[in-house]
């Protein structure tokens, strides 16, 4: 008997084993390698898993081998949505498998509601399909289109179900694989803004290598995240201690006590952001772009005051100021000094300044990945 009837009058039982593994585990290694559907198994209602998709290579670990989910769907709908179907239902069936005028396919690991409205969609049953969806489900649903390239066949729902979640994609740091989600869910259903968005998140906030999480992303958009991650990290890096090779070497500030100044600011700031000793293919992948930008802009440099060209040092034995001394009880010093703030009068020279420009270098190359380039 069959537990789901998507058309009544429909030819295929599609039973779904293993239902409901593990989504997109945070202990995914990583690995795009997603099994291309075997067309004859998928026919032959072969039981092996690599017939079909599967988050791990490993099998679910409560996993009921006798729990089973079945669908009463069109070959005739499946064909027009799917190739990877139509060549399981017009290159790999075996008459045997045929029983009363139906025949039997099967699938592996999807989880049963997505795989529901997945069915329901592209048989038209649009009353039984939701408007909107929760994160995690689009994203499950977005495997499954990817899996059995039925893009064109969803790419009206597509928009509809991202367009509901646009206000919740993540603009500053949140969790790897929320992320992934939505870079995984807005490659499928080729929503440019939303993959910009994603995968400049990814870029500036990132803490540690993106991954996909077992997730249909390309191996290159994984590969351009970090690359651009470690590229905007090594350019803060060069910027700082470029800043400190030219003070070091006097090609900036005006004077000993301004470049000494500047170069003690300098050497804190690289502290504090880790990148003292920093090692480029060791270090890099702790740190975040927007932690080392909002360290690098709020950098302040001590204010050294100087005497005026034309006012006599306070402190010379010649030219000694006058105090005035009250009783015993309390004793007022009274000191006029002709000192000055520092102000470096070199054009660039000056520590905020040369910050700046780091912080603005770093930012005109600071966004996010096309879809259209991959």
């Amino acid at each position: 008997m069959c537990s789901n009837t998507v058309d009544p009058d429909g030819d295929v039982i599609l039973t779904l084993e293993y239902p409901n593994d593990p989504f997109a585990p945070k202990c995914s290694s990583g690995s795009t390698d997603i099994q291309k559907p075997d067309s004859n198994a998928l026919a032959k209602g072969d039981g092996s898993r690599n017939a079909s998709f599967s988050q791990d290579t490993a099998e679910p670990e409560e996993a009921d081998p006798t729990e089973l989910v079945t669908f009463r769907v069109s070959s005739r709908h499946l064909i027009l949505a799917s190739p990877v179907f139509k060549s399981a239902l017009t290159g790999g069936w075996k008459e045997g498998m045929r029983t009363e005028g139906e025949f039997q396919i099967s699938s592996q690991g999807w989880d049963a509601t997505a795989l529901g409205i997945f069915l329901n969609a592209i048989h038209c049953q649009y009353k039984r399909v939701p408007r909107s969806l929760e994160l995690e489900m689009l994203a499950k649903i977005a495997v499954i289109v990817d899996y059995y390239a039925a893009h064109q066949a969803m790419e009206i729902l597509g928009p509809i179900w991202i367009n509901g979640l646009r206000s919740s994609l993540p603009t500053t740091k949140c969790h790897n694989r929320t992320i992934a989600l939505w870079i995984c869910v807005s490659w499928v259903f080729g929503d440019e803004s939303a993959f910009q968005a994603a995968t400049k998140v990814a870029i500036h906030y990132g803490r540690s290598n993106m991954t996909d999480f077992g997730l249909p992303i390309p191996g290159q958009v994984i590969e351009h995240i970090n690359r651009d991650r470690k590229l905007q990290v090594n350019r803060i890096f060069n910027g700082l201690s470029g800043l400190q090779r030219d003070l070091l070497d006097g090609r900036k500030g005006c004077g000993v006590e301004c470049r000494t100044m500047q170069l003690g600011a300098i050497t804190r700031l690289l502290s504090s952001a880790s990148l003292l000793n920093y090692s480029l293919e060791k270090d890099y992948q702790a740190l975040s772009v927007a932690e080392l930008l909002q360290q690098v802009t709020a950098a302040v440099c001590p204010t050294i005051f100087v005497q005026e060209e034309d006012k006599p040092d306070p402190c010379s034995s010649t030219s000694r100021k006058s105090f005035r001394r009250s009783n015993l009880s309390q004793q007022t010093i009274e000191l006029r000094l002709p000192h000055e703030p520092h102000k470096c009068p070199a054009p660039g020279n000056a520590f905020d300044v040369a910050i700046q420009l780091i912080a603005q270098e770093v930012r005109r190359f600071l966004f996010g990945l096309s879809v259209k380039s991959y």
